[in-house]
C-alpha cells in the first residue's frame, strides 16, 4: 500500500524534475523488493513449516575473484581470432605472394597462442569455483 501511495504522487512532479521523481521511484523499488523477500519467506514457511536460514549478504555488483583477468584474456582471444581470420584470408587470396611462408608461420603461432588462451580462461574460470 505504501508503494502504491508513493506511485500516486509521481504525477505531482514536473517533467524536468527527474531527480525528485527518481528519489520516489527508488523508494518504490525498495519497498517492492522488501515485499518480494517477505512474500518468498511466507511461501517458504508454508511449504516447509520453518523459516529459511539467513544467508550472508553479498554485493551483487562485486567483481568475482579473477574476473578482471578472465575478461582481459577474452579480449585478447577475440583480438587473436580476428588476426587469425585476416591471415587466413591473406593466404587464400594471395597464395603466390612472397610472404606466404611467413604468414603461415605467424598463423601457426597465433593458433598455438589461441589454444593456450582458451586453456588459461578455463583454468581461471573454474579454478575459483
Amino acid at each position: 500500500m505504501e508503494a502504491a501511495l508513493l506511485s500516486n504522487t509521481l504525477h505531482e512532479y514536473r517533467d524536468d524534475d527527474i531527480d525528485g521523481a527518481n528519489a520516489v521511484v527508488a523508494q518504490i523499488l525498495s519497498i517492492r523488493s522488501q515485499w518480494t523477500v517477505t512474500h518468498k519467506t511466507i511461501e517458504y514457511f508454508d511449504k516447509t513449516g520453518k523459516l529459511p536460514e539467513p544467508k550472508p549478504e553479498q554485493d551483487l555488483l562485486a567483481p568475482l575473484p579473477g574476473s578482471a583477468e578472465v575478461a582481459e584474456q577474452r579480449v585478447e582471444l577475440a583480438r587473436l581470432n580476428s588476426n587469425i581470420c585476416k591471415y587466413q584470408k591473406k593466404i587464400t587470396d594471395n597464395p603466390e605472394h612472397k610472404k606466404v611462408d611467413l604468414w603461415r608461420e605467424q598463423l601457426a603461432k597465433m593458433e598455438a597462442l589461441k589454444q593456450e588462451l582458451k586453456d588459461k580462461i578455463v583454468t581461471l574460470t573454474y579454478a575459483s569455483k
